[in-house]
């Protein structure tokens, strides 16, 4: 039986960077060409900075890309933590800002509160062409943290939502942000291409080794073949 998906491994983080980049924008330019607009949801993180400045550039035609949040913490949104401020300072400009951008956090106080609120803003995410994610040394992907409160309904294939609310157990890896929105596990399985990246020895294991249970194997299962893993040590 085959993996089910494409597991690639480069010799530093800026050729994988670089590379992805590419892919990411290949995939846009590939649903405009065939339909005439591309959805891309994109993950906070430090490795995905350079990655959205280098597509930035990309010559597309960003005008027909809608461009969401994979995930989102449920602070501010000029907030040290906020995906989006990152997003704004590393992706959308140049010739990027001209794509139409949807804020996963609304201006309520509880993410629970505004789950209806959101999914409705969020509908074009069921029909994602590029999603990129990441994962954590807890094999955590998105904001799917076991335990946490809204997990069941994030990963479930069940659910009928876009987006979840979830409050994470604080931990070294979630950090003091708890309250958080994300997509659910019928948007990974609808996805056209999911693009995962992963740094280090240790995430490598993680993902290779991941119980049936964790989240990122949730993820795996549910992305199928439309699944890319980009690895460097």
């Amino acid at each position: 039986m085959t993996q089910g998906y494409v597991f690639k491994t480069f010799d530093s983080k800026a050729a994988l960077q670089s590379a992805a980049a590419s892919w990411i924008a290949d995939a846009l330019k590939d649903a405009i060409a065939r339909r005439g607009s591309a959805v891309f949801m994109g993950s906070g993180g430090t490795t995905p900075g350079p990655i959205y400045e280098t597509l930035s550039e990309a010559d597309l035609d960003w005008a027909s890309v809608q461009i969401g949040l994979c995930d989102e913490r449920w602070v501010d949104v000029d907030h040290p933590a906020s995906n989006g401020a990152m997003m704004a300072r590393t992706l959308l400009q140049n010739k990027a800002a001209a794509a139409d951008y949807t804020p996963m956090k609304t201006a309520g106080t509880n993410p629970f509160r505004a789950v209806e609120q959101v999914n409705e803003l969020y509908m074009d995410a069921s029909l994602t062409d590029v999603m990129l994610l990441g994962m954590g040394p807890d094999a955590h992907t998105l904001s799917w943290f076991q335990g946490g409160r809204g997990y069941e309904n994030a990963v479930s294939a069940d659910s009928t939502s876009v987006v979840a609310a979830v409050e994470a157990i604080e931990s070294d890896v979630t950090g003091p942000n708890l309250l958080r929105m994300t997509l659910t596990q019928p948007c990974v399985a609808y996805a056209r291409n999911v693009l995962l990246l992963i740094t280090g020895a240790e995430k490598k294991a993680v993902f290779e080794s991941a119980p049936a249970e964790a989240p990122v194997s949730i993820m795996k299962r549910a992305a199928g073949d439309a699944l890319t893993v980009y690895y460097c040590d």
